[in-house]
């Protein structure tokens, strides 16, 4: 598969061609850009995308992958992914 173009458009760019920068995530990234310089990123994105996204963003989460990478940075030893579903649940309730 080939990789995906990246398309630069500036913040003015943005504002007046909104839809079709939209469209063209289905192509490749589009970097937005203020004065030469970046400062947001458009992707598309799916409806697992999002759900990843908000998980992955959840603070509670990043702590905790950060708390586990460290442990395993230490240790050596990583935990499947089993055990931390099952304590995710049991943390629930």
């Amino acid at each position: 598969m080939e990789g995906r173009d990246v398309k630069y458009a500036s913040v003015r760019e943005l504002k007046n061609r909104t839809s079709a920068l939209v469209r063209e995530t289905a192509h490749g990234d589009v970097v937005v850009t203020s004065r030469g310089k970046p400062v947001a990123l458009l992707q598309r994105m799916d409806e697992e995308d999002l759900e990843d996204y908000v998980f992955y963003s959840a603070p509670a989460i990043r702590r905790e992958i950060e708390r586990r990478w460290r442990e395993y940075l230490r240790t050596g030893k990583s935990v499947p992914l089993s055990e931390l579903r099952a304590a995710r649940r049991r943390r629930r309730g």
